[in-house]
């Protein structure tokens, strides 16, 4: 600290968000390390999709939805089933969109590029922030990753950074889709 007896309550204020952003960043890189172990080691091709949902939930999403239709012919959905309902709505909407993403948080930084509309939507179903991506690997399409909070989720709304974390789920399922996808091409040759 910078012994500032001014203002000794901003200096303890600086340090706090220091060391929470600290521990913030931390988490996230350990979450993406997991993933990616989990991605990597599950010996079954089946087991990937429902592993990789399960390691986003509960630390980061509430609930998420994975389709991945080159080793799952139905999304998988991995959260309490009160969420079902807003993660099926999205994915609707998302394969209507055709976008890359579909994003809608209340987040002080993503409120203004959220659709209103989709925001009181998803308010109705116990969600407080949603993010959708569409999962593609070297042009191979892959389906998408589905992920809410609630409003009591431990990280909020889903913020910038979150986004860039879940693009890279994203990123490392869709590969692995890409991946199987390959296989099981070349094995039914």
């Amino acid at each position: 600290m910078s012994g500032n007896t001014e203002n000794p309550t901003g200096d303890w204020t600086t340090a706090l968000r220091y060391i929470a952003g600290r521990k913030t960043a931390e988490e996230s890189l350990g979450f993406l390390a997991h993933v990616s172990a989990t991605v990597r080691d599950t010996p079954e091709l089946a087991d990937v999709v429902p592993a990789a949902a399960r390691a986003c939930v509960p630390f980061f999403a509430s609930a998420v939805l994975l389709e991945a239709p080159a080793v799952h012919g139905e999304p998988v959905e991995h959260g309490p089933e009160q969420f079902a309902p807003a993660l099926r709505e999205l994915l609707g909407a998302a394969a209507r969109d055709g976008g890359p993403r579909l994003v809608a948080s209340s987040h002080e930084s993503l409120v203004g590029q959220s659709d209103p509309q989709l925001l009181a939507r998803l308010a109705e179903l116990q969600v407080d922030s949603a993010a959708v991506l569409r999962l593609e690997f070297r042009g191979v399409p892959g389906g998408h990753l589905v992920a809410v909070r609630g409003a009591s989720h431990r990280r909020g709304p889903f913020s910038p950074g979150d986004l860039a974390l879940l693009g890279e789920v994203a990123d490392r399922v869709a590969a692995f889709n890409a991946f199987a996808a390959n296989l099981t091409g070349r094995a039914s040759r």
